[in-house]
């Protein structure tokens, strides 16, 4: 679509993004077409929390994007001289990082750009342990650039939030981007939607698993510690306690106090609705069996015991609503975080892109070196696939494209870059369905006979 007339690519992308939005009940899609180095379109499409429209100054939670613009900061600071691409990390610091010293003393810009420094993503747990020799294998790596981050800001004696915004994003006029925000901008932020089966599934599955452990174990112990063959259900209570309280606490540590919260909710809720409709029912159930007397219910009628087939019916049409998209809680707008925190709209993410088409800032050998130091990490039929010091590529006979997505929970988005065109297309989507989508328009922007993927 890149080398249509604009009229007629604005035409069908709109076409083609509603009907595709609708289909995959995506709340809201913010996109930034680039073409011989400007944006040459872009648009909002749908809502991005109740009423509040998407525009393309929108501001989504854009995550791993914000990865390949850190690695654009650092180029900076290679071309300023203060950093090397092969001098170790530690050497910039007074107080090592990590704790494997060895680690600490080999793992250099150049392998955590590339994800070969060892280190895990194991982000929201701030895993620093380092799995393999550095820069003897690939492993995506957001804790490395956690790592990098935290070097930057010391070399510049500011924190990187400071950093970034002095750094890329007002000489880029990328004006709305931050990896911290004031709270009042938080409500402009787009908020992320999910299945409401992953909340459930995510403090259900735990918990029933813990549940089954423990249960097993209180058998055990009865049977043999006790010697008693039956078990009765008072044995059952610690695991009962047990199971959600470990729950909580390991769903806190791997997403977070708000992922919790949403998850503990509506998975209350659930149960609470099943509940209630059992209840509902089982009323209804002792109305029409005993009949009416004189207009009124006749008393002193037994009520029926509780029916384990009605249970399974109200459960299983519970599923028939798991499919629907249910909103997040925002993060916090000092929630910081490297890997995790950037929030950025479509306009300013295709800004980036206009000005890394032409090395702006860092010079055009440093950005060559970004794509030029390429490892191959996969391949299919068409497609070579690599990565570069920040970005992803995927190479064709006649093209070579860089790209980088972003896939916080309930938010999906995407950034492509192809520099012998200049060019480039920026998705950014409200839902964990995004994924379809921003593989999709990237394909019928980029083009050309074979759409866009990734593999």
């Amino acid at each position: 679509m890149i080398e249509w007339p604009r009229a007629e690519m604005r035409h069908a992308l709109d076409d083609f993004i509603e009907r595709r939005m609708q289909a995959l009940a995506i709340p809201g899609v913010a996109l930034a077409v680039i073409d011989d180095g400007r944006i040459v379109y872009e648009k909002g499409y749908g809502t991005a929390d109740g009423d509040q429209k998407v525009t393309p100054n929108t501001l989504f939670e854009v995550g791993g994007i914000g990865l390949s613009i850190e690695a654009y900061a650092a180029m900076l600071l290679v071309r300023e001289r203060k950093m090397s691409l092969d001098v170790p990390l530690s050497d910039y610091l007074q107080t090592p990082w990590l704790p494997d010293q060895d680690a600490s003393r080999s793992i250099t810009l150049r392998q955590v750009l590339a994800h070969r420094s060892g280190l895990s993503d194991w982000v929201r747990l701030g895993i620093r342990s380092v799995d393999f020799k550095p820069g003897t294998d690939f492993q995506y790596s957001g804790m490395g650039y956690v790592y990098l981050a935290h070097v930057m800001s010391e070399i510049e004696g500011v924190p990187f939030d400071r950093l970034m915004r002095q750094k890329i994003f007002q000489p880029l006029g990328m004006l709305s981007s931050g990896y911290v925000i004031p709270e009042a901008l938080l409500d402009e932020v787009a908020r992320g939607h999910h299945a409401l089966w992953v909340p459930i599934l995510t403090f259900a599955g735990p918990t029933v698993a813990i549940f089954v452990v423990l249960a097993l174990v209180t058998l055990i112990v009865v049977r043999f510690g006790f010697r008693r063959l039956k078990l009765e259900p008072f044995d059952l209570v610690p695991a009962a306690i047990i199971a959600p309280l470990s729950t909580s606490l390991l769903v806190y540590y791997l997403l977070g106090g708000w992922a919790l919260l949403f998850c503990l909710g509506y998975f209350i809720a659930w149960l609470a609705g099943i509940g209630i409709a059992v209840a509902t029912a089982q009323y209804l159930r002792f109305i029409f069996d005993r009949g009416w007397s004189d207009g009124v219910v006749s008393r002193g009628v037994r009520r029926g015991s509780f029916s384990p087939f009605l249970f399974g019916i109200v459960f299983l049409a519970s599923l028939l609503f798991m499919t629907w998209q249910v909103p997040l809680p925002a993060r916090d707008g000092d929630d910081f975080n490297a890997a995790l925190s950037l929030r950025s709209s479509a306009h300013d993410l295709g800004l980036f892109v206009t000005g890394f088409v032409d090395g702006a800032l860092v010079g055009m050998p440093l950005r060559a070196s970004m794509i030029e130091g390429r490892m191959p990490v996969g391949e299919t039929r068409n497609d070579k696939f690599g990565w570069g010091l920040g970005f992803g590529t995927r190479e064709r006979e006649n093209s070579l494209t860089l790209w980088q997505t972003s896939a916080n929970i309930g938010l999906r988005g995407i950034m492509v870059i192809e520099p012998a065109r200049r060019a480039g297309v920026v998705v950014l989507t409200n839902s964990d369905k995004g994924k379809v989508l921003m593989q999709e328009v990237a394909g019928h922007v980029l083009g050309p006979e074979e759409p866009w993927r990734l593999p």
